[in-house]
This record gives C-alpha cells, structure tokens and sequence, in this order.
C-alpha cells in the first residue's frame, strides 16, 4: 500500500509540472545575451538557456530557425514582455517545427548551444546575433483572456467565499 501511494505521488508531481527542467533551471554559467553578443565567437558551444518571443519562423530544407526577441525569465523560465529587451537572437532545430504551431509573436524558452553567429539586416541596420541550437524548448500558452496573468481570484466566473474569493462574480 506505501509502494502505491508513493508511485501515485511520483506520479501526480510529474504530471503537474509544466516545463521540462532544463528550462526551469538557469545553466550554471547562466550567460546573459548581451554577455554573447560583444564576442559570439568567445562562446561557442556553451549552454544558454533564453527566452522571448517569436518574430520571424523560417523552414529551410533541412533545418528551422527561428528569430526571438530576447525577454527576461521569470522564476519558472517563463518570458516576461516589457521594455527590459537585450535583444535579438535566432534558434536552429533540426526538426521541422511547423509555423501554424511556433507563431508570430507566441513566446518561447529555449534551452540550448551557441553554435554560430550570422548577421541580418533590421531595417537600415545590420546585426551580429548569435545562433543557438536546441537541445529542449517549451512554447508557453497565451496569457488569460484579460491580458494579465493567470490570476484565479479575477479570471474564474464564480469563486464563492473563502481565502483568496470575492464572493461575487468579478470578470
């Protein structure tokens, strides 16, 4: 009986989690990108773990890559958009990743290697970004229908009383 309900513990916190651990977890050289940018060829082949959201997904006959704008991660490796940007890198999979799915302006964590850099041309300007192979990545849903953060005591349509409720129906 103790065997069983360890096994089914084990298993309810496993399926409770939501992104894979590399993405959870900060590398142990946890390299910030505007670190890379200065000098990409410095730091080829170190683990990175970044995350932004998605500009621009191009499928190449062998490989996808897809551009980012760098965002800050929250505590669970989550981006969080603001104004606080270090910038622009790409992210090459070998895999087909389908752009129905990896969308304009949909946000992602990547967990991966610096492989090289390339240049790209932004309007008038050109940049040096740095290329980041995937090893694990986690496509993060759309916040909640009012924008904000998934917030139990605003977004559920009737709460009723308790500690965190408003005992009314707050939209």
């Amino acid at each position: 009986m103790k065997a069983f309900f360890m096994a089914s513990l084990a298993l309810l916190l496993t399926a409770c989690s939501t992104a894979p651990t590399t993405i959870q977890h900060a590398p142990k050289t946890d390299l910030q990108l505007k670190q890379v940018s200065v000098d990409v060829a410095s730091h080829i082949d170190e683990a990175v773990r970044w995350g932004g959201k998605i500009i621009e997904v191009n499928n190449e006959q062998n490989y996808t890559q897809i551009q980012l704008i760098q965002f800050p991660l929250n505590r669970y490796g989550r981006p969080v958009e603001s104004d606080d940007s270090q910038g622009r890198f790409l992210v090459k999979s070998d895999a087909f990743l389908d752009p129905a799915i990896f969308t304009t302006g949909s946000m992602l964590t990547v967990y991966g290697r610096i492989i090289d850099k390339k240049l790209i041309k932004v309007d008038q300007r050109t940049l040096t970004l740095p290329v980041v192979t995937i090893i694990d990545s986690q496509r993060w849903p759309a916040n909640s229908a009012s924008g904000r953060p998934y917030n139990p005591k605003h977004d559920w349509p009737f709460v009723g009383f308790g500690y965190y409720a408003t005992g009314s129906y707050s939209p």
